[in-house]
């Protein structure tokens, strides 16, 4: 019976700095690839940092040259990469997430519930995609997206088996983003994987603690505050979590 293993790169960004934090990517991806990660999701805006003021600035197409490490790696690794920034659409600033899937296909999410001064700079994304394999269906969400119960539903109608979502959270909102989670994990009878901040980032102080929740609700794994990997492996029914620390 084969494996599946999914994992959140609980990962530390510095302000601004792409091409830093592309590489800081790869060592992430790199170590995960050793430790035979089939979906690795980073966090909300990790190319860049949550640096809403830069966004404008920062921001990339969905062809740019500097991402095409992360289609190699998707390939060289059979490994499903989901990295965050912000995304340059035709006439749209998307606060987005873009997967590399292994046979080459880039897709983009924009985030759909925007927060506070997010709405001043971003436009809002469309409906969900989902990607993967049989069996294994993903879904994405981004940061606030996960408070909203029509979005979880959505994924699982359109028949997500685990949502994969990459958030800046911090420490006195934690508790409540988990209980989100955890409800829609057990209701939808999906996994839910969250990639948190393993910094501060944008003058949040991140909480770190990745996690994820098997179909029944019930946490299976939690990380802790650093730079970790925070792995989830399903065989069968049964899960079972470890956590890395990445040097």
């Amino acid at each position: 019976m084969s494996v599946w293993s999914i994992a959140a790169a609980q990962s530390g960004s510095r302000p601004g700095q792409t091409e830093w934090n592309i590489s800081r990517h790869l060592e992430f991806i790199h170590q995960a690839a050793r430790l035979n990660v089939d979906v690795l999701i980073f966090p909300e805006l990790s190319l860049t940092g949550y640096e809403l003021a830069l966004a404008a600035t920062l921001a990339m197409s969905l062809d740019d040259p500097r991402l095409q490490v992360f289609a190699d790696a998707a390939s060289q690794y059979h490994m499903t990469i989901i990295v965050g920034l912000p995304l340059r659409d035709e006439n749209r600033t998307l606060l987005a997430a873009i997967t590399f899937l292994p046979e080459g296909t880039r897709i983009a999410y924009g985030k759909r519930n925007l927060f506070g001064d997010e709405k001043q700079i971003f436009q809002i994304g469309e409906s969900i995609p989902l990607f993967g394999y049989p069996r294994h269906q993903v879904a994405m969400a981004i940061c606030a997206d996960i408070s909203v119960e029509a979005f979880a539903r959505e994924a699982a109608q359109r028949g997500a088996n685990l949502y994969a979502t990459g958030v800046l959270v911090s420490k006195q909102g934690y508790q409540k983003d988990c209980d989100f989670l955890a409800r829609w994990s057990r209701e939808y009878k999906m996994a839910v994987l969250m990639a948190n901040h393993a910094l501060p980032t944008g003058g949040y102080q991140s909480a770190g603690q990745s996690a994820l929740w098997d179909e029944a609700g019930q946490q299976i794994v939690l990380g802790g505050s650093g730079e970790e990997l925070v792995i989830a492996r399903r065989q069968g029914k049964d899960w079972q979590g470890e956590v890395h620390s990445v040097g």
